[in-house]
C-alpha cells in the first residue's frame, strides 16, 4: 500500500488522477515510453514474420535438400555423371531421392509468339522432389524418355498464350529447331535463391534425349534430399567425392545453411534496430524521472501531511513508484499496440502473412514497467527523505 489504509487498487486511480492533474508534460513522457516499446515490438515482431516467411519460401524444396551444381574448369561441358548420381541412394542410407536436370537457353515458339526461356532436361523425380503442382495435364514419366513431351512453367504459359489462343495441354511448342507437344502446365510456385531455376519460366523435356537441345546427355545439376537428422556439412563432404570426374568443379549449396545464414543476417538487423528502440525506451525513462521530480517538488506539502498522518518512508516512496510505473505501464500497452500496427502494415506491404510471436505481447509492456520502476525509482526515494516538517511549511 502507498499510504496507510490505501489499497493497492486505489493507489492506481490515484496515481492516473495526479497524471491527470498534469496531462500535458504527463503525454510528453508517455510519448517516450511509446515509442521506444513500439520501436522494440514492431521490430522483433518483424524479425519474427521475416524467419516464418523464409521457412515459407523453402517449403516447397524443403530444408533437406542439397544442391549439387557441377562449375566448367575446362573447354568441354561441365557435367554430372548421371548413373553415379541416381544410384546414390543406394550407397549412402542418409539419402533418400535424387533427381537430376540440364540447363540451356532456347527460343520457344507457339503459334506467333516467341519467348527466350530456360529449357531444362530433367527425370520425373524432380516434380516430387520441388513439391510441384499442375494447373493442367500431367508430369513427365518414363514413358516419355527419349521423346519430344514437354512441361511448362506457369509463366511460360502466360507469355507465349495470345488472346484468344491460350497455351494448353495437347499444344504443340517449337524449342530451338524441335517440336514439343505439352503435356502439362505448372501451377505458380515461390521462387527462392536456392532454386537451380525458376521453375515459373522454365519448359521441362526428358533428360533422355536432352542432348538434341543442350548438346550434352549428362545433368549439370543434382538435387539430393538428405534424412532429416544428416549432417549436411558431412554429407557435402561425400557427396563431393561420391560425384567427382574430370573436367567439373562440384559446388554444393545446402537449403539449410542458406536458411540459417539469411536468419542471421536478419537477426543482426533485428537487434541493431530492437538497440534502437531500447535506447528511445530509455529516453522516455528519463521523461518519466522528469515529471515524477517536478510531482515531488509541487507535492511537497502533500508529502507532509501524509507523514504527518502515519505515512512511512517506505509507504510515501511505493506511492510514486506506482505512479512512475503506471505512467509508463500506460505507455508500454500504448507501445504494444502501435507497435503491432507497424508490423502489420510491414506484413500487408510485403505481402506476408502477419504473426506476432507471444512473448513480444508481454516483453513490451513489461519492459516498459521496468524503465518506469527504473528511473521512477529516485524520484520515491526523495519524496520519502523529505522532513515532513519542511514539507508541511513548503509553498
Amino acid at each position: 500500500m502507498s499510504s496507510p489504509g490505501l489499497s493497492l487498487r486505489e493507489a492506481v486511480v490515484e496515481a492516473l488522477d495526479n497524471l491527470r492533474a498534469h496531462r500535458q508534460r504527463s503525454l510528453l513522457a508517455l510519448l517516450g515510453i511509446l515509442i521506444g516499446t513500439a520501436s522494440i515490438v514492431a521490430m522483433l515482431t518483424i524479425g519474427h514474420m521475416a524467419q516464418l516467411e523464409t521457412l515459407r519460401m523453402y517449403r516447397h524444396l524443403g530444408v533437406d535438400i542439397v544442391q549439387v551444381h557441377a562449375a566448367q574448369t575446362g573447354l568441354a561441358p561441365a557435367t554430372i555423371d548421371r548413373g553415379l548420381a541416381e544410384a546414390l541412394p543406394g550407397r549412402d542410407p542418409r539419402i533418400r531421392a535424387v533427381a537430376s536436370m540440364g540447363l540451356g537457353r532456347f527460343p520457344v515458339a507457339f503459334g506467333d509468339q516467341i519467348s527466350d526461356l530456360s529449357v531444362a532436361p530433367t527425370t520425373q523425380d524432380l516434380a516430387r522432389m520441388t513439391g510441384m503442382r499442375l494447373a493442367q495435364g500431367r508430369f513427365l514419366a518414363p514413358i516419355d524418355d527419349g521423346g519430344l513431351s514437354a512441361v511448362v512453367g506457369s509463366e511460360v504459359a502466360r507469355k507465349l498464350s495470345a488472346p484468344g489462343r491460350p497455351l494448353r495441354v495437347g499444344e504443340q511448342i517449337r524449342v530451338g529447331g524441335y517440336v514439343y507437344r505439352v503435356i502439362g502446365v505448372l501451377a505458380p510456385m515461390p521462387f527462392t535463391s536456392f532454386d537451380p531455376v525458376n521453375f515459373n519460366e522454365t519448359v521441362q523435356v526428358p533428360i533422355v534425349g536432352g542432348q538434341r537441345l543442350i548438346g550434352v546427355d549428362q545433368p549439370s545439376t543434382v538435387l539430393v534430399r538428405m534424412a532429416p537428422d544428416a549432417d549436411i556439412k558431412a554429407a557435402a563432404q561425400r557427396l563431393t567425392a561420391l560425384l567427382a570426374r574430370p573436367g567439373a568443379s562440384l559446388q554444393v549449396l545446402s537449403a539449410r545453411e542458406m536458411i540459417d545464414g539469411m536468419n542471421a543476417q536478419k537477426a543482426i538487423h533485428s537487434r541493431l534496430l530492437t538497440a534502437i528502440g531500447a535506447i528511445s525506451l530509455l529516453v522516455g525513462g528519463i521523461g518519466v524521472m522528469n515529471v515524477m521530480l517536478m510531482g515531488v517538488m509541487e507535492r511537497r506539502r502533500e508529502i507532509g501531511l501524509r507523514s504527518a498522518i502515519g505515512a512511512t518512508p517506505r509507504d510515501l516512496q511505493l506511492m510514486f513508484l506506482i505512479e512512475a510505473a503506471t505512467l509508463a505501464s500506460v505507455g508500454g500497452v500504448a507501445g504494444l499496440l502501435a507497435g503491432l500496427a507497424a508490423a502489420g502494415g510491414a506484413a500487408v506491404f510485403s505481402g506476408w502473412a502477419f504473426a506476432a510471436p507471444l512473448y513480444v505481447l508481454v516483453l513490451g509492456p513489461a519492459m516498459a514497467a521496468l524503465v518506469g520502476v527504473a528511473f521512477g525509482f529516485y524520484p520515491a526515494r526523495k519524496a520519502s527523505r523529505l522532513d515532513p516538517i519542511e514539507a508541511l511549511r513548503a509553498e
